[in-house]
């Protein structure tokens, strides 16, 4: 592994806190590729993912527009791609030597009008799930071991925050309509939990027992969608 300078551990720390920020189910949106775009120094980065429907964010300078024509290229000869799913950072010159991949369709009309003659992929899942990846493209030069290697540092920590913006796409959506269905009593218990006391401080505090308070929080957590005290605080701090 190369020798990473202070000024590499800093931009690594930028993604890592870029990507922290993100609060939607898009795991890499602009602020997070500019960030990535900085640490690799490149034309154009884009996160690609296949779920129910493509999603594709991108940032930087492409050397020309995605026309439909290209698109359709890029899918036609989809099978001639050398960047196979891998567990760490790849370069399309790790997989084929250049003269090989000039030869290709893939080349001729899809990556040559982007401008692309040099890519490193990071797959976000190694066995290509969903297809969720970062690309790098470069017109000028290929990528250097030093590029390599931050990414692959970094590597872990953009898995793990793609994983939670799949699960906030997972998670059950809540409305104000949920709080709505909540009883007065059962937000008052729900609003206690908030403030740390236990189900028997609740029930002294209101003159109930303690099962009656876990069967106001029972049915709190049934109407929010949650199965814990302190996912139903956190719902409960959403809506209000």
């Amino acid at each position: 592994m190369p020798r990473l300078s202070e000024a590499d551990y800093r931009s690594i720390l930028e993604v890592v806190e870029k990507a922290a920020e993100v609060e939607g189910v898009i795991p890499f949106p602009t602020a997070v590729l500019d960030a990535l775009r900085h640490l690799v120094p490149c034309d154009v980065v884009t996160y690609h993912e296949e779920r129910e429907q493509r999603l594709l964010v991108y940032t930087g300078e492409p050397v020309a527009p995605m026309t439909k024509e290209i698109r359709r290229a890029a899918t036609r000869y989809a099978h001639q791609d050398p960047l196979v799913p891998a567990a760490e950072a790849r370069t399309i010159s790790d997989c084929i030597r250049k003269r090989d991949y000039q030869r290709l369709e893939l080349y001729q009309e899809a990556d040559r009008p982007l401008g692309i003659e040099h890519m490193m992929r990071l797959w976000l899942e190694p066995t290509g799930t969903d297809a969720a990846r970062l690309e790098f493209d470069r017109a000028d030069k290929d990528f250097s071991e030093r590029d390599r290697a931050v990414l692959d540092l970094v590597l872990p920590q953009l898995r793990q925050f793609r994983l939670r913006a799949v699960a906030r796409r997972r998670a059950p959506s809540r409305t104000p309509e949920s709080l709505d269905r909540l009883t007065a009593r059962e937000r008052e218990i729900v609003g206690h939990v908030a403030e740390g006391k236990t189900n028997g401080e609740v029930a002294r505090l209101l003159g109930i027992s303690s099962g009656t308070v876990r069967k106001h929080l029972e049915n709190a957590y049934a109407k929010l969608d949650v199965h814990t005290r302190t996912a139903a605080v956190a719902a409960l701090n959403e809506l209000n």
